[in-house]
């Protein structure tokens, strides 16, 4: 796994860990999978998670 692939992984965790971190505050499977959506696509408008390599 190479570092591009681990640091996807790595913000992706940090997500769903907060998404968690959310619903479980809330006691709502809703809140948990809108926050997960919302935290994962702002970490890809960011740039922080790549799904390819940019050129150079």
């Amino acid at each position: 796994m190479n570092a591009r692939n681990k640091l996807n992984v790595a913000y992706t965790n940090g997500c769903l860990l907060m998404a968690a971190i959310a619903g479980g505050a809330t006691g709502s499977w809703a809140v948990f999978l809108l926050a997960a959506a919302a935290l994962a696509s702002a970490c890809v408008a960011n740039g922080q998670i790549r799904h390819r390599p940019t050129r150079r």
